[in-house]
């Protein structure tokens, strides 16, 4: 019945509408949502979208965008031929739904995620921001692993299962450490729609919200993938801010026993991220220093990524900053770049052992 049926759909923006006006308590968040219902909700929504070949992100996408192209095109229709405006309030009320009915869902799967202790709180790491010399000693040393373990990491070979299976098992160490109470299922990378615009964009990979999925960049180079791997599957354990899972896929490459390949991804990306927040003359004294092989990987990164489309970029990135912003981010993208702050900290010499939240 209509009037029913427009009982509901306001009845479902006001709540809503509500999930974004009330105050979200960190603590409690973190001991019910985090800690008790996120768990047990991701391992169902990834256990299920696993099982189908496509992506259940790129679906809802294109399904999303064929209704609101079918409601909009009948009521501009209406409107210019009969000059009736009820079939544009129609319109804007189911649009009004559809995004009030995603964005519970994608605050229930997933979005209540922001809100969780940041990753310096979690471990209580020691205060200070790092200093010039302390990232910049971190470069050399990421400068010396990524030289000393090239050719084992070749030897390994970065075939995708075994690269899965060796981010997985990682993974779910340094997650009984962090105490988790069950561990995250992985996500199966999936190809995507979006794969253009990854390129364009410059965009490494995603956790799609909708059904808690991993898809990645297919232009990743093999060495990349490993880390980029266990970032989305930090995301999936519940760390949401990029700084939080970019700090969670460094211990995840880095857990005693994993493999070359894995422990030279983290290190390939390391030497890569604290070049860039060292001064130029001390960059190019470290970088000097690498090898041919992990140069020629950088080279061939820096070769995938010459496929960006600038306009795309900034577009994609100001958009997605604005998003993170919106969800408690302050920092929004240049958030990224703070996992080097974290690491630092964490390898002080006074640096408590991780304590579970």
């Amino acid at each position: 019945m209509p009037g029913i049926r427009q009982a509901s759909q306001a009845l479902l923006v006001l709540v809503a509408a509500l999930a974004v006006a009330l105050p979200r308590p960190e603590a409690s968040i973190e001991r019910v949502y985090g800690r008790t219902w996120y768990p047990v909700l991701q391992a169902a929504v990834t256990g299920a979208s696993n099982r189908l070949p496509i992506a259940v992100f790129d679906a809802a996408l294109v399904g999303a965008l064929a209704l609101l192209v079918w409601w909009w095109w009948r009521a501009l229709g209406a409107l210019w031929r009969r000059r009736s405006w009820a079939p544009a309030g129609r319109a804007a009320a189911a649009t009004l739904t559809l995004a009030a009915a995603v964005y519970l869902w994608f605050l229930t799967v997933w979005g209540l995620n922001y809100t969780r202790p940041a990753m310096e709180v979690r471990l209580a790491l020691p205060a200070g921001a790092p200093t010039e010399a302390e990232v910049g000693a971190l470069l050399d040393e990421a400068v010396a692993a990524v030289n000393a373990r090239y050719l084992d990491s070749r030897t390994a070979g970065f075939e995708p299962s075994r690269v899965e299976a060796d981010v997985a098992r990682a993974l779910h160490a340094v997650e009984a450490r962090q105490g988790r109470p069950r561990p995250t299922v992985p996500g199966t990378p999936k190809p995507t729609l979006l794969a253009p615009y990854f390129r364009m964009a410059g965009v490494d990979g995603l956790t799609a919200p909708i059904a808690l999925e991993t898809l990645l960049n297919p232009d990743l180079t093999a060495p990349e993938r490993p880390f980029v791997l266990a970032h989305e599957w930090a995301h999936l354990s519940g760390y949401a801010a990029e700084a939080d899972a970019n700090f969670i896929a460094w211990l995840v490459t880095q857990e005693p026993g994993t493999s070359p390949r894995t422990s030279y991804s983290g290190w390939l990306f390391l030497v890569a991220e604290a070049a860039r927040q060292v001064p130029s003359a001390r960059r190019r004294a470290s970088l000097d220093a690498l090898a041919s092989g992990p140069r020629q990987d950088l080279a061939a990164i820096a070769t995938r990524m010459a496929s960006r489309v600038d306009l795309v970029e900034r577009v994609g990135w100001r958009v997605y900053d604005s998003y993170l912003r919106s969800q408690g981010v302050d920092d929004g993208v240049r958030s990224y770049s703070r996992v080097i702050e974290l690491i630092v900290r964490a390898r002080r010499p006074d640096a408590a052992p991780p304590v579970p939240q």
